[in-house]
């Protein structure tokens, strides 16, 4: 099988990761923060460990200004719901449902007025947040790269302007994390949100919200933190009192494994990126294709083939060429209705840093012979 689904989740773990999860589980399967056993003050540390690689990494200021979440879905739902208040929020037409249905949860109570901003060739500008802005605008969503074109956006200059009219703004780096960095302080973000099973090679069941010292968001879960259990009420420690509950250890190894693994690698995995995604991309010289993204450091590669929902195609490369991507809307709606893909959605394809060129070159055999004879699939 030739897997080309690496933007849902990266298929390949490198063995520190799997060395990692393998460790945390067969000896270290206690709770951290919970206890002074030996193993359990491991784990404390390791804990520390990557909050700190985290801190560093994004150039947030402050290590305990790293909560770990469920996963990145679970960061950008603190980050909305923590920081909820009454006024104007402004979202990018490239956002995930992981932001867009928090805001509209929010919107259809009558918390908050909402306007969308949408991308002009693929890119969000500081001028198209301007024309939108309210004397009440306090967060601004605009995610790193798209997950369904893989489009990088200008944060830093949405940022400052985002900064100067003294709001917040939240970036989703689901897609970037593992491929390209966020300088927080740089670029004015004050909350990025990540998970750990994609560009980084962790497993699935941990993410983080990073944020600066302009925002505390409130607890939207509640529970123990192993600290302060005397207090009937949530303690508003960080990060203790945004990580209610039992933290999901492996998946915290293999995302602070992936981190080590990824700097050290980078040159060298950005390279291979580069040259993946620039073979995937001649699909667009395909006849009867349809592209919808340029090169990006994603790995994405978004398109259709005439006359072909995209759910077909999809299936069609999974039966015939054992070849997995994926068709549909991908959890991004309002940027398919910008793409005019809204009704069949669109075929994703992306690569990771061990995709081969031969494995490119028998995707895009494959989506030739789909494109030529569309009917016999």
């Amino acid at each position: 099988m030739i897997y080309l689904d690496n933007a849902a989740t990266t298929e390949y773990k490198p063995d520190v990761v799997l060395d990692a999860v393998t460790d945390c589980i067969k000896n270290y399967s206690v709770n951290a923060n919970r206890g002074t056993s030996p193993k359990a003050l491991y784990l404390q540390q390791k804990l520390l460990e990557t909050r700190r690689k985290l801190s560093l990494l994004y150039h947030n200021g402050d290590e305990n200004r790293v909560v770990f979440t469920a996963g990145c879905t679970a960061a950008l739902n603190l980050a909305v719901m923590g920081n909820a208040r009454r006024g104007h929020v402004i979202v990018s037409a490239t956002e995930h449902n992981s932001v867009l249905r928090p805001v509209m949860q929010l919107q259809k109570k009558g918390f908050i007025s909402l306007s969308v901003a949408r991308p002009e060739e693929g890119k969000i500008t500081a001028e198209q947040i301007d024309r939108l802005w309210k004397k009440d605008t306090w967060l601004v969503c605009l995610s790193h790269a798209s997950n369904v074109t893989g489009t990088r956006q200008d944060v830093g200059e949405v940022g400052r302007l985002v900064r100067q009219r003294n709001a917040l703004l939240l970036t989703d780096c689901a897609q970037s994390a593992g491929y390209f960095p966020l300088d927080m302080q740089r670029e004015c973000v004050d909350m990025a949100a990540i998970g750990g099973h994609k560009g980084l090679h962790g497993i699935q069941g941990a993410g983080a919200l990073i944020f600066n010292d302009r925002v505390t968001p409130r607890p939207v879960t509640f529970g123990g933190t192993g600290t302060e259990s005397s207090l009937p009420y949530q303690p508003d420690t960080l990060p203790d009192g945004l990580e209610a509950g039992t933290l999901p250890m492996p998946a915290i190894m293999a995302m602070s494994a992936g981190i080590d693994w990824w700097l050290q690698n980078r040159e060298k995995h950005a390279a291979v990126m580069t040259e993946m995604q620039t073979l995937l991309q001649q699909v667009k010289n395909i006849p009867h294709v349809k592209t919808y993204s340029s090169f990006n450091q994603s790995g994405i590669t978004c398109f259709n083939v005439e006359g072909m929902d995209s759910a077909e195609v999809t299936e069609a490369l999974q039966r015939q060429f054992s070849i997995t991507v994926r068709g549909g809307l991908h959890c991004a709606p309002l940027m398919h209705r910008c793409l005019g893909t809204f009704d069949g959605g669109a075929v994703r394809a992306s690569v990771s840093c061990v995709t081969t060129r031969a494995q490119c070159f028998d995707f895009l055999n494959a989506v030739e012979q789909i494109a030529k004879y569309p009917h016999s699939f």
